[in-house]
């Protein structure tokens, strides 16, 4: 559910201006109770302590970003729908830890975040719990990576949901194991035989077929050759993009970020999709 135009938490400059916005999110709600709003997020899985709660509506303090987006959620906001929320906490908690020589974000880099749908800038892929509300209810999912076997599995509950949605869709692009110089470069990269990573690939394209049943989502597999220099998942209208290493170990971060429709960040990602699936076989 979108904010009214006249309810924008970016122009919340204290914490006690974006406590003023959370309460008037609340009231939009219907003004539920503290208990309420409790038990709601516990009905979604998450925890919303009332003594927390109270605090952060007090607005003596930053709350904690994922009580944030738990308080909107149990409200009936999605923030995915409306980044703003989170466009606001990052630059409260950048004007919070800031120095001298750091200062906050200025309007103009908001306002380029804003352009290109920024929800998330980082150097770690999203947290379990970040995967769970982008996976809550997903329709589409489109998958671009080398081999990704770590992710599929540690996913495999959420992919299985999804692929159960009568409807739904996945589609993945995996390395094409069959192309010899696509599978040296990507096995240099990752350090791995080249025999090693083509048991990956194919693996991996085992666990997706799996998902598939009579009755569910369709599920597409392709294989294209060529390196890889990102990765990328496609969410409905969410979108996540990981940069790879190019040393020979393992980085142990790498740029993220996450991004929204509309958003030209979002529109790079859905143009290079495009072309993917035009290079590429079925697996």
């Amino acid at each position: 559910m979108p904010l009214p135009e006249e309810l924008d938490p970016t122009q919340a400059h204290t914490v006690a201006d974006l406590a003023v916005c959370l309460r008037r999110a609340q009231l939009l709600a219907g003004n539920p109770s503290l208990r309420e709003l409790e038990q709601r997020a516990r009905r979604q899985g998450r925890s919303l302590p009332r003594s927390s709660t109270g605090d952060m509506l007090g607005g003596k303090r930053l709350p904690r970003k994922t009580m944030m987006l738990t308080f909107l959620q149990a409200c009936g906001i999605n923030p995915g729908e409306d980044p703003r929320w989170l466009v606001a906490w990052n630059r409260l908690a950048a004007f919070a830890t800031a120095t001298p020589d750091h200062r906050p974000l200025s309007e103009d880099i908001l306002a380029d975040v804003r352009t290109a749908g920024l929800t998330r800038i980082g150097t770690t892929y999203l947290t379990d719990m970040q995967w769970s509300a982008l996976f809550a209810d997903v329709r589409e999912l489109d998958i671009y990576m080398a081999y990704g076997q770590t992710w599929a599995r540690m996913h495999a509950r959420d992919l299985s949901r999804l692929a159960a949605r009568p409807g739904a869709r996945i589609r993945v692009v995996l390395a094409d194991p069959d192309d010899e110089r696509t599978v040296a470069v990507l096995a240099a990269r990752f350090d791995l035989t080249v025999a090693e990573l083509r048991r990956r690939i194919t693996d991996t394209r085992a666990d997706y077929a799996a998902l598939r049943s009579q009755m569910g989502a369709t599920i597409e597999i392709y294989y294209r050759a060529g390196d890889r220099m990102f990765s990328f998942y496609r969410l409905d209208d969410t979108a996540v993009l990981g940069f790879y290493s190019h040393a020979r170990t393992r980085a142990a971060s790498v740029p993220v970020f996450v991004c929204e429709r509309p958003g030209e960040l979002y529109d790079f990602i859905l143009e290079e999709w495009q072309a993917v699936i035009g290079d590429s076989r079925p697996a």
